[in-house]
Order: structure tokens, then C-alpha cells, then sequence
């Protein structure tokens, strides 16, 4: 097992236990109402929760959404990051959660991310001099270096300037549609094992919560493999 991968399955563990209280708020809305809930179960890489709640009235929430966690431990506020995987109002109600991000504390919030090989179209007008205003077509045809919800990076054989803006196209090993998200590029360096290849970063600009959440649940199955022989 990886230590990547033991880290998705045992990490939580380490934090929280049975009983343990959580905060709730939907993803990237920080002025979003407070919710509560309490831990009843985390196996398999799944959290299970009881629904969560405000004054009494539950958080209206549906499969795919992804939420924000945030708990306290020896003074220090944490966060991650999880999908709603499931819901159950029988026995009593609850959510089971696939968790998106390793725990961190509340400045430092990292996505899981796994190497993959995936296809991947990029496609953008790009000055190569930011001293001028002419701009070069870019169309590369590439694979996945490695992939999270929040970005991708490729293995390409020129240097992308930092910033600049362009479209990804992924296809993803699912019964879904390529996914088009337009990307900025964060960085683009030599690998260190290689002088010959960059590696090149992309954040995510705009993405439905459909499309991230068959990312996520990408890169769940994938870090799942790796946790049995």
C-alpha cells in the first residue's frame, strides 16, 4: 500500500473517532449557515454521519454535493473536504461520505491526488513573450500526469507560460462525456528527473458540481486500488 494511499484510509482516524463532533458548510460558501453533525462510522474510505442539522432543521443536501468539514483538535481548527456518496433516512438519517481532501488545518486545505493516465486535450491562445501582444495557438494531445477536484497536471514537451488561460478537455474512464473546463496555468517546470519534459499544472477555473463530482469519485476508485494487493 502507498503511503498515499494509507493516508486516504487511515488519515482520518488519527483526527476524529466514533461520537466526534463536526461542523458542516457547503463547499467555497463560507457565509453559508453552520450545520452539526456527529461521526457513526468511518470504514473503507467512507465517512458516515448523522444528517446535519441547524436549530433542528436539516441541511437540504443531494448525492454528488461536495461539503466542507471542520472540527477542532488540541486547539487548532481542521478542515477536509467530502462528497455526499449516499443518504439514508432509515434507520435513522444519515449521509455516507467520500472524502474528497486530506485533513489540514483551515489555511491549508489539499485535495487528494493521484497519478493517473488519463486522455487530455489542451487547447488556448498563448503569448509566449508577455512583452507582446501576439499570441500562438496552442492544441496539444496529451495524458494525465496526475488529477484532483481542484486541478491536473500534464507531462508536455515546451514550457506553457504561468497564467495563462486555456481549455482542457478530459476523458474520463466512465460511462460520462468528455469534460471541457476552462484552466489556468499555475506552473510549468522542468521535471527533476527529467530535462526534457515540463511539467505543467492547471487550476480549475469553473467546473459544474457534476463534473467535479466524477472527478472525485475518479479519484476515490483509483485510490482504492491501491489499498488492496
Amino acid at each position: 500500500m502507498s503511503d498515499t494511499n494509507r493516508s486516504f484510509y487511515d488519515e482520518l482516524k488519527t483526527y476524529i473517532t466514533i461520537n466526534d463532533v463536526l461542523q458542516v458548510r457547503l463547499m467555497d460558501e463560507p457565509t453559508s449557515a453552520t450545520y452539526y453533525s456527529r461521526i457513526d462510522d468511518i470504514s473503507e474510505g467512507k465517512l458516515i454521519i448523522a444528517w446535519p442539522t441547524n436549530a433542528g432543521i436539516r441541511l437540504i443536501l443531494h448525492r454528488d454535493q461536495i461539503l466542507d468539514f471542520y472540527f477542532i483538535r488540541e486547539g487548532t481548527p481542521h478542515m477536509f473536504s467530502g462528497l455526499v456518496d449516499d443518504t439514508r433516512t432509515e434507520p435513522m438519517p444519515q449521509i455516507i461520505i467520500i472524502l474528497s481532501s486530506a485533513v489540514s488545518q483551515v489555511q491549508r486545505r489539499q485535495n487528494f491526488r493521484v497519478k493517473c493516465l488519463i486522455p487530455v486535450e489542451i487547447v488556448g491562445n498563448i503569448k509566449e513573450d508577455p512583452r507582446s501582444d501576439e499570441t500562438t495557438a496552442l492544441t496539444v494531445k496529451t495524458v494525465s500526469n496526475d488529477l484532483s477536484a481542484s486541478g491536473i497536471s500534464v507531462r508536455y514537451a515546451k514550457r506553457i507560460p504561468e497564467g495563462s488561460i486555456v481549455n482542457i478537455k478530459l476523458s474520463l474512464p466512465d460511462e460520462g462525456p468528455p469534460i471541457s473546463i476552462p484552466c489556468s496555468i499555475i506552473y510549468s517546470e522542468y521535471l527533476t528527473e527529467n530535462q526534457i519534459l515540463y511539467r505543467t499544472g492547471f487550476r480549475y477555473l469553473m467546473i459544474s458540481e457534476a463534473e467535479r463530482a466524477r472527478i472525485v469519485r475518479y479519484v476515490y476508485r483509483t485510490q482504492l486500488q491501491g489499498l488492496h494487493p
